[in-house]
């Protein structure tokens, strides 16, 4: 192996004994979670191959390089390679790739361009949804035009305008049935869940698949909604290590509401945050296990959408990273006179007066408590479950379920929250400043747990950041 990439040992034993100083400042900092438990294959055809006996921290790989593709199936490949992270490092991770990858490779295929499980059986690969919808020019809708009794603001097209996906997602449309073929190309033994799927919110996966083994996966997509796809061995560990994604269920005869007759919205982002803990990399890395209670998690990188610090606001030197960014990342329209009463009808045929639906996705293993400057969020619900509008309760954990403006969203581990945010004129500008503007305002979002802000346990801010833009007014023509 070349200088770039080091020898797992060598990583792994640098990257732990770095790790202790780091781990004794920081650990009682960070409140932690862990997955879901096992899930329950529905239609599961599982092959295993026994691993085959070497010497090595590796087995050899029984997976062939390539499968012959079925219509209508996906096929994810569970592989390791090493990752760039914002400080130039190269961490070891694990992902569900599209394609075969070996641990060498410069460009390892651990997550997969988004994939769409339509109603007529076909799995299509595409960024943006609906696929027959209009794609926003670098992410940001334009307007149907100005309105008149709202100086500055616009009305906003009704269901016009496509939306841009990260790595990682899979969108399933009602009634259609999701068929994953998994290969596993690793020394140990692996799985894929989808958690909270089944039939009373129970968990759908494959179960444990052996070094060089395969297993099919099948089940029909289940109600509208955000989902997490993993793999929950020695849980949240492979999460850490990469295992995981989301899965996206919409109605595609109403594509434009977070679920059937709940709040609409003009185009949504996906916002799935995740941790990296060294530490676990590095022993995994060697072959080993990660022991939770020798070696607690103490995340050292923070990533949205898989990209963090100035990666994460598009601001880096690559131009196509800086526009998947802010097509991907970066919440932005024109502003607009909202009625949260009923998220939508308005008295111009085909506008709607509705804001940006964010879904707030926590891959990871830190709590994050999201927030936002210039507009607060409307919290629509909590992981599939609609928060009512009125009489609300407190959850079993202790906080209030009810629909209402929140100026810090928290985001538990494995939690899913669905959030309008209004694109609204900020309640602190003076008429005599909003009336003026000629340019873009841009609000940062940044996350409460103080330590997600770094990266490399300094590098601030390095870590788990974004922001959002309200555009300009639009000059005649």
């Amino acid at each position: 192996m070349s200088e770039k990439y080091p020898s797992p040992v060598e990583r792994a034993s640098v990257l732990q004994e770095s790790s202790q100083e780091h781990l004794l400042n920081r650990a009682k900092v960070l409140k932690l979670g862990a997955a879901t438990g096992f899930g329950v294959a529905v239609g599961l055809a599982a092959r295993s191959a026994p691993a085959v006996a070497s010497s090595s921290i590796r087995a050899p790989r029984a997976v062939p390089a390539a499968v012959e593709p079925i219509p209508g199936v996906l096929d994810l490949y569970i592989n390791e390679g090493y990752t760039k992270m914002v400080d130039d490092s190269l961490v070891y991770q694990r992902g569900f790739g599209d394609r075969p990858s070996n641990l060498g490779d410069k460009n390892p295929s651990l997550r997969i361009v988004p994939k769409i499980f339509g109603r007529d059986g076909s799995v299509t690969e595409s960024r943006s949804y609906p696929l027959d919808a209009v794609k926003p020019v670098a992410g940001t809708p334009l307007p149907a035009g100005p309105d008149p009794a709202n100086p500055g603001q616009y009305f906003i097209r009704r269901n016009y305008w496509a939306s841009y996906f990260p790595q990682r997602t899979i969108i399933a449309e009602t009634g259609s049935k999701i068929r994953i073929r998994v290969f596993n190309r690793l020394a140990g033994t692996h799985e894929l869940t989808f958690a909270q799927t089944g039939h009373g919110r129970v968990d759908l996966g494959t179960g444990p698949i052996a070094p060089g083994g395969e297993a099919l996966l099948e089940f029909d997509a289940p109600y509208p909604g955000t989902y997490i796809y993993h793999d929950p061995t020695n849980a949240p560990v492979q999460r850490v290590m990469g295992l995981f994604g989301a899965l996206v269920v919409l109605d595609p005869e109403d594509a434009w509401r977070v679920s059937p007759g709940q709040a609409g919205f003009e185009r949504q982002w996906l916002w799935i945050t995740h941790a990296i803990c060294t530490t676990w990399t590095g022993i995994e890395a060697a072959g080993g296990t990660v022991d939770q209670d020798k070696y607690p998690a103490v995340p050292r990188y923070f990533m949205l959408n898989d990209r963090s610090g100035y990666e994460a606001l598009g601001h880096s030197p690559d131009r196509a990273n800086n526009l998947a960014a802010h097509e991907e990342s970066l919440v932005s329209g024109y502003p607009r006179q909202i009625d949260i009463r009923d998220f939508g009808e308005d008295l111009t045929l085909g506008t709607i007066r509705a804001g940006q639906m964010v879904r707030l996705v926590n891959a990871g293993i830190a709590y994050h408590q999201i927030h936002f400057h210039g507009n607060h969020l409307w919290t629509v619900r909590r992981n599939n479950v609609e928060w009512p509008r009125e009489f609300g309760k407190v959850d079993e954990d202790g906080h209030v379920a009810l629909q209402q403006w929140e100026d810090v969203v928290e985001l538990p581990p494995m939690d899913r929250k669905d959030c309008m945010i209004p694109m609204k004129r900020p309640p602190d500008a003076t008429d005599k400043v909003w009336y003026a503007r000629t340019e873009d305002w841009g609000y940062p979002m940044h996350c409460h747990a103080e330590m997600s802000q770094t990266a490399a346990g300094g590098l601030y801010p390095g870590g788990l950041v974004a922001h959002w833009e309200l555009k300009a007014p639009l000059t005649e023509g």
